[in-house]
This record gives structure tokens, sequence and C-alpha cells, in this order.
């Protein structure tokens, strides 16, 4: 799976869903915060039903094409 990042409208963060775990509906994603500082993010699980409520933004592999 390539990682893609994705915006919680609600609380207005960057996520990056890092993988999907199980299948079907009853799946969920890893998600990342995206953070500027040196600090790691925090991790949050969110099923897979619910990752509508999240914008996509981008897949990470175009972005790092678009900043060379």
């Amino acid at each position: 799976m390539v990682p893609f990042r994705v915006f919680d409208r609600e609380n207005k963060e960057m996520w990056i869903v890092l993988n999907y775990q199980g299948g079907g509906a009853s799946g969920s994603y890893l998600m990342s915060r995206e953070d500027d500082g040196d600090s790691d993010g925090e991790l949050r699980i969110v099923r897979a039903e619910d990752i509508v409520k999240y914008r996509l933004v981008d897949f990470l592999e175009e972005a790092d094409e678009y900043q060379s």
C-alpha cells in the first residue's frame, strides 16, 4: 500500500495513513499524525468505515516527486 495523507476536518489535523489492517468493512487503518516537530507523531487506528470522514490530500510518492 502506498501511504497517503488525509485531513481531519473536525479537528483540523493532517494524518498519514500508513497501512490497512484486516479485511473487508471490519478492517482498520493505522495512521500517524503529521507533525513538524522532532518528536514522533501520535498513532491512531481508525475503522475502515470511518475513513470517509477524512479528506484525501495526496499520496506520499506523488508529493515527493513534486518536491524534487
